[in-house]
């Protein structure tokens, strides 16, 4: 093998990190997904080897290697190869030089010391075995590369320069150096891998290829037209961006609508299994401790129904300006494609065939379609505002399930008058897109809870009742001086409660929804009724008297809420006395203190001075004072007894 070297490194080649290769076959067709994936479809040609090579960039090669299939019906596909991912590292790991030792050769020759070389400059050949490289100083031109050699059993020094030229004798290190060469130079470690489809089968011929790789999500702007008689013209566009790296060159476009789970795997990447390491024993074996003789011992955790349909259309808007601005808003129809519906996705076809740069966006008509379309005015109580927002309850009558995405309202009459968003929309329901306040219409709200007692039972002392629960909403709603409304209420859904009302139009997820026609001027009221009832359960025993009291003011009948009245005066009696126990044991108290005082008296002067007999006469009394409040306390101590075993047989009887 035969190298020239000049005094420049070796030159790495790199292909672009982003783009596919310009070899690939073309791109058929692309199937874009809601999911964030692009499945690609383009021709391969199978050569004589039964090989389809295509040039992938490393960032989707992983989703490439899961998703690969080959179309032929004439062949098998038997594997895929491909350069691993890190192709340089791989190389050299076994090689007796670096990427670096290839910049020069004097790096090179220093590290295949004992190889075989044929070196020729100015006509002089030497042949032999490489020594090894140094520098030798050649003044004012610096300093140069020397190459030693043991030719024929002497020493022979070649100055490295540029018209030096090397011959590899050795086969091995021949092939060696060549195939580093060709790794560096192909520059597959930048940003793209080849892959190499083996496919058995009848020779040459062309095939289809198919792969998913990671794409911007399509988006879906809708356009909508309300039109007379509660109708409304429905126009879906959707928005998407070529950033696959490559043009793409009159290509079969269809967009997929669903919620797919899409998962990455690093197919691509080396796994080591890990593995205990056990560690040699290079220990001298045991030795027995000297002993140091022996220490001191001590001891030591309902169902959903479909909009109804009617109403007029425009009630929101004014009168058209002219029959010449009303022509200005006839909205040229769409072309669209194919649409279908499958198990899980919507699939939209666009009718021609696109051919769009690399980074560049297109827009493009998937729907056009009339529709029914209401107009209404939905109000939200959870926003705090008086007035309701004007809306269109659009139902969809194509035949697919329609993505969500942004919408833009115009009127045929009046223009655009708002955008809105809209969630998707299977085919055969309806949605309600809101685009702006209607503030011509005032809607207040009144709410009037009520709890009451259906029933009551006694079990041992313990009162269950079962209590109904009511609350009843008022919306008192105002219309519109210029024409009539209809009017649509969300009303908050509450967990466990029963809803019912007369103008109840349908539920949603967490509404209610009723539906009211208001005529001009006038003031309409629609009112909503919810219930639910609870077990609430006492022990009467420790009940106290404003608790009875309030469920004989709930009670169903009066005989049970007469009882309740009795427990509650019994239980009015004890507390009563609890209290006058209270306050005699408060005056014992004071009492006692005082004795404390006389006692003191008593001990600071001699025994049978005045002031010794009168502190005594008043320790006698405050002592009498005391058996009196004893005497006391003991009979409301017996009296509250006594209620309480009354109340117990109340109880035990009710």
């Amino acid at each position: 093998m035969f190298f020239r070297f000049s005094s420049a490194a070796i030159v790495c080649l790199t292909l672009p990190a982003a783009a596919w290769g310009a070899d690939n076959g073309p791109i058929t067709s692309i199937t874009l997904s809601s999911g964030g994936l692009a499945e690609v479809v383009r021709k391969a040609d199978i050569d004589s080897s039964g090989l389809i090579r295509m040039t992938v960039p490393l960032d989707q090669v992983n989703d490439v290697l899961k998703s690969i299939v080959v179309y032929d019906d004439k062949g098998v596909v038997e594997g895929i190869t491909l350069p691993g991912p890190n192709p340089l590292a791989e190389t050299f790991k076994n090689l007796p030089f670096s990427e670096a030792d290839l910049q020069s050769p004097a790096l090179l020759l220093s590290k295949l010391q004992g190889t075989r070389v044929r070196l020729e400059k100015a006509g002089t050949t030497v042949e032999g075995l490489v020594l090894g490289v140094s520098q030798k100083n050649r003044g004012d031109e610096g300093l140069s590369d020397m190459v030693s050699v043991l030719s024929e059993g002497r020493i022979v020094g070649v100055e490295l320069g540029l018209d030096t030229e090397i011959t590899f004798l050795d086969e091995d290190i021949q092939e060696k150096v060549a195939r580093a060469l060709s790794v560096v130079g192909n520059g597959i470690s930048d940003g793209a891998r080849t892959v190499s489809l083996k496919v058995a089968g009848e020779g040459a011929r062309e095939v289809a290829v198919a792969y998913v790789v990671p794409a911007p999500i399509w988006k879906t702007a809708y356009r909508v037209v309300m039109l007379p008689q509660d109708k409304a013209r429905l126009q879906a566009w959707a928005v998407l961006e070529n950033a696959s790296g490559e043009d793409w060159d009159n290509v079969a476009i269809t967009l997929s609508s669903g919620a797919p789970v899409t998962l990455k795997q690093r197919l691509h990447d080396l796994y080591w299994k890990q593995r205990p390491e056990v560690p040699v024993d290079v220990s001298a074996g045991y030795v027995p401790r000297t002993d140091t003789g022996a220490e001191p011992r001590f001891e030591m955790a309902e169902s959903k129904a479909s909009a109804p349909q009617g109403g007029a259309l425009g009630r929101l808007l004014s009168p058209a300006p002219s029959a010449d601005a009303a022509m200005a808003y006839e909205v040229a129809s769409a072309n669209v494609g194919d649409a279908s519906e499958g198990a899980v996705t919507a699939s939209f076809a666009l009718p021609q065939r696109v051919s769009l740069a690399s980074g560049e966006t297109l827009s493009a008509p998937i729907v056009d379609k009339v529709v029914p379309g209401e107009s209404v005015s939905v109000f939200q109580p959870e926003s705090g505002l008086p007035h309701p927002i004007a809306a269109i309850l659009i139902t969809n009558e194509t035949q697919t399930s329609l993505p969500k995405g942004i919408l833009t309202v115009y009127d045929q009459q009046e223009g655009y008058v708002g955008d809105a968003q809209i969630n998707g929309m299977p085919s055969g329901e309806s949605r309600m897109a809101s685009f702006a306040t209607d503030k011509k219409v005032r809607i207040a709200r009144e709410s009037t809870p009520d709890d009451q007692i259906t029933s009551i039972k006694v079990t041992d002392g313990v009162l269950t009742a079962s209590v109904r629960q009511r609350a009843e909403t008022a919306y008192a709603i105002k219309g519109a001086p210029d024409g009539e409304r209809t009017i649509v209420i969300e009303h908050p859904k509450r967990q466990g409660w029963k809803f019912s009302s007369p103008q109840k139009m349908d539920t949603t997820a967490t509404h209610h929804r009723l539906k009211v026609e208001v005529a001009q001027g006038e003031t309409v009221t629609a009112t909503a009724l919810e219930e639910r009832t609870l077990s609430e359960t006492y022990a009467l025993i420790s009940t106290d008297e404003q608790g009875l009291l309030n469920l004989a003011s709930r009670s169903p009948d009066a005989e049970t809420a007469g009882k309740l009245r009795e427990l509650a005066q019994l239980q009015s009696e004890i507390t009563g006395i609890e209290r006058q126990i209270r306050e005699q044991r408060f005056r014992k108290e004071e009492e006692s203190a005082d004795q404390q005082r006389h006692r003191a008296n008593l001990s600071a002067v001699e025994p049978g001075a005045d002031l010794y007999k009168r502190a005594a006469r008043k320790l006698a009394e405050s002592e009498t004072r005391i058996e009196a409040i004893d005497k006391q306390i003991a009979v409301l101590e017996d009296r509250r007894e006594e209620i309480r075993a009354t109340l117990g047989e109340a109880i035990s009887t009710f």
